[in-house]
């Protein structure tokens, strides 16, 4: 007995279908986290708090050395951007995991890799925010000496940040509990703040192991652009974040497809 199926191939989806699918996914990814206070209230206040206060009030304002502003400015924006990659990948694909959602996504039709290219487009437009307010705050408060174009300069540079911080997040979602993804995304966030020497200069073998943060690399990055001192060649440092970027990612997309 021989059976025959009238069934016919389904076409692939179009690219303007394809690419409307991942921008619907970070459109109603972003919309859910900015409706979560507990996530979109940190990520966007945090930055311009600690900068008016830590880097422009207690700084004692324009009464500091030329160039110090413009360090400090640097320095906050490097912790701005960082922080809606970790928090976006690190805190939400732990729950997200931890509630089975990845083996619910597999069932959806929808393209691959558009649930982690939402949350990436999220963590962008999230930076964007903070570096627009960061740099509003520079030129009316910070005494920030750079002109328009190294502004745009360093902003554009800046979000290099976003691609080193959400392979980190991804890497905590995939291999932390959901109870605890949100501290050690809190402790790995400060350390690599304050252990890069964003902020201030270091010394000994906190000094000596600088280098093993990504945001050392960014921020040097960010300092070259705007045309100030900076360690080491751009070359290097573009090369270390993304060697750093891509074996986190492929530790956690090992991680995810075998526990995800």
């Amino acid at each position: 007995m021989t059976v025959t199926t009238d069934a016919t191939p389904v076409p692939p989806m179009s690219l303007a279908r394809v690419i409307g699918a991942y921008l619907s996914d970070a459109k109603f990814e972003s919309l859910r986290l900015l409706r979560t206070p507990a996530f979109s209230v940190p990520i966007l206040a945090m930055p311009i708090l600690f900068y008016t206060f830590f880097g422009v009030i207690l700084n004692g304002g324009g009464h500091r050395p030329p160039g110090f502003a413009d360090q400090m400015f640097v320095g906050w924006t490097v912790y701005g951007v960082m922080g809606p990659g970790l928090f976006g990948f690190g805190i939400l694909v732990a729950v997200e995991r931890n509630m089975g959602l990845f083996t619910f996504k597999r069932a959806l039709p929808m393209p691959t890799g558009a649930y982690l290219a939402a949350k990436l487009l999220m963590a962008y437009a999230f930076a964007i925010v903070v570096m627009a307010m960061l740099v509003t705050a520079g030129l009316t408060l910070g005494h920030v000496t750079l002109d328009p174009v190294k502004l745009l300069t360093v902003a554009s540079v800046m979000s290099l940040g976003v691609i080193p911080a959400c392979a980190i997040g991804l890497a905590i979602g995939a291999y932390a509990p959901a109870s605890s993804a949100g501290a050690f995304a809190n402790i790995i966030y400060l350390g690599m703040a304050f252990l890069s020497g964003l902020f201030f200069p270091l010394s000994g073998f906190l000094h000596d192991i600088r280098a093993v943060w990504p945001t050392y690399h960014l921020a040097q990055l960010a300092r070259a652009a705007g045309g100030m001192n900076h360690e080491g060649a751009i070359g290097q440092h573009l090369a270390i974040l993304a060697a750093m970027s891509a074996a986190l990612i492929f530790a956690a997309a090992r991680r995810l497809s075998k526990r995800g």
